[in-house]
């Protein structure tokens, strides 16, 4: 069983969804960052880690911001993937990043890296499943699960394409467009999660405009395994909050996680 399986394992023990936290490496600054990822950690069941890039298609502004202030602060790819080495001790890291930066590197090198940093997961959004058939047996070889999303305007056929090559979880974004902050949870989640539930015997997480406690009770209640937050956790790190609050926060999504939570 794979760390990532183990963690969602574990959360369904104990009646909740598991909590999968993204955070973006080297953000605020390369030096900062470990003390707010170790916070997140400390009340996540996975941590996801983007590595900043300076076109971040997927992403909405709070992301994008952070992402230029891990630039602006001279954070490297290898400084990140380094970074996830004692990250990686606590809990399962997933790293998200776009494919140029894996072109630029090289993908058996790339997956050598976080390999060797401990990363259990890999998520490239950019990057098509038919385009990625190299890269993710790389992944395999190495014991990293690489890991798809779906969309509200996936089709059937595709969607069971992905849900069939998808390993660790399928990752279900709950609407259109890019990450961010909402205040309102998207209606089409309940649905979502059934109609992949159908067609895959993976964990099913569900990312994108999920930012309060409230939504987290909704996507359990939906029957989601897994529930990612990002940008919520992004902006309190952006606005340099102390590391304990973030983490409070954090711990408070994770409290809303239980099952037999009711909004």
């Amino acid at each position: 069983m794979s760390t990532i399986a183990e963690a969602f394992r574990l959360a369904s023990s104990e009646g909740r969804c598991a909590l999968l936290s993204y955070v973006m490496g080297g953000d605020p600054d390369p030096e900062s960052f470990l003390q707010y990822a170790s916070a997140v950690s400390a009340n996540s069941d996975i941590l996801e880690v983007g590595i900043p890039f300076s076109d971040p298609i997927a992403d909405g502004p709070t992301i994008q911001a952070a992402s230029v202030r891990a630039l602006t602060a001279a954070a490297g790819v290898r400084g990140v993937i380094e970074a996830c080495s004692s990250l990686s001790e606590r809990l399962p890291v997933v790293i998200m990043c776009y494919y140029n930066t894996v072109h630029r590197m090289g993908e058996r090198e790339f997956v050598s890296q976080i390999s060797a940093a401990g990363v259990s997961g890999l998520i490239v959004p950019d990057l098509p499943f038919e385009e990625g058939n190299a890269l993710f047996r790389a992944c395999r070889s190495a014991g990293i699960d690489g890991i798809l999303l779906a969309s509200p305007a996936t089709r059937p056929v595709r969607a069971r394409e992905i849900a069939s090559r998808t390993r660790g979880f399928l990752y279900v974004v709950s609407r259109y467009g890019v990450t961010g902050e909402r205040e309102e949870l998207s209606s089409q989640v309940a649905q979502l999660v059934s109609s992949y539930r159908e067609i895959s015997s993976l964990p099913i997480a569900v990312g994108f405009g999920i930012a309060t406690p409230e939504h987290v009770r909704a996507v359990a209640s939906a029957g989601a395994d897994g529930v990612v937050v990002g940008s919520a956790i992004v902006s309190r790190i952006g606005r340099r909050d102390r590391p304990e609050e973030v983490s409070s926060f954090v711990a408070g999504l994770r409290t809303a996680a239980r099952k037999s939570a009711t909004l």
